[in-house]
């Protein structure tokens, strides 16, 4: 199970925050079962710096004894199942809203992001518009306004990063990509 912790916007913020308040990545209650004592079981780590500078990264491991599972803690600008940082698909997905085509989007993002993988994120942010847009338009109803795909996406993008989109979305049980 993963749990994204709010407002870490960078590889950077995170190995700092890890570092000076460990503290603040263990969570306050099981989310399995809601039990209060959670003990901290390690870490494990991650590719998750393109460029491969900061690689590896750190991420929190615990544990709860009462349900016997784990949990681990992403700071918001990792994705839970992904190499890539949200900051870079989400430029990705402002190309592709912007009307540039698969392939133009891949050279234009400056990113080493294969054109395969460019389209199974955009075919699955498609995809999932219906249910994402439901649970975004009940959290922020002024995005009510925009029913249609492009201009919704556009103007959420414009209002928050789409770290914050995806952790708000994730921690309503929806699956991230």
């Amino acid at each position: 199970m993963t749990i994204i912790l709010p407002n870490i916007f960078s590889l950077l913020q995170h190995i700092e925050t890890l570092r000076k308040e460990p503290e603040s990545y263990r969570p306050e209650r099981c989310p399995g079962c809601r039990h209060t004592t959670i003990w901290c079981h390690g870490r494990y780590t991650r590719k998750a710096d393109e460029d491969g500078t900061l690689n590896p990264v750190s991420i929190p491991r615990f544990y709860c004894p009462e349900c016997d599972s784990t949990c681990s803690v992403l700071p918001e600008c990792i994705p839970p199942r992904s190499w890539y940082l949200w900051k870079v698909r989400q430029i990705v997905f402002l190309l592709l809203l912007a009307g540039n085509s698969v392939g133009g989007t891949v050279v234009a993002s400056g990113s080493r992001v294969r054109r395969q993988t460019v389209q199974r994120w955009w075919r699955s942010f498609q995809d999932c518009y219906s249910d994402y847009s439901f649970h975004l338009r009940n959290h922020f109803p002024w995005l009510g306004r925009h029913t249609e795909f492009n201009g919704f996406w556009k103007k959420c993008l414009a209002s928050m990063p789409l770290s914050k989109v995806m952790r708000l979305l994730h921690e309503r049980g929806c699956l991230v990509p």
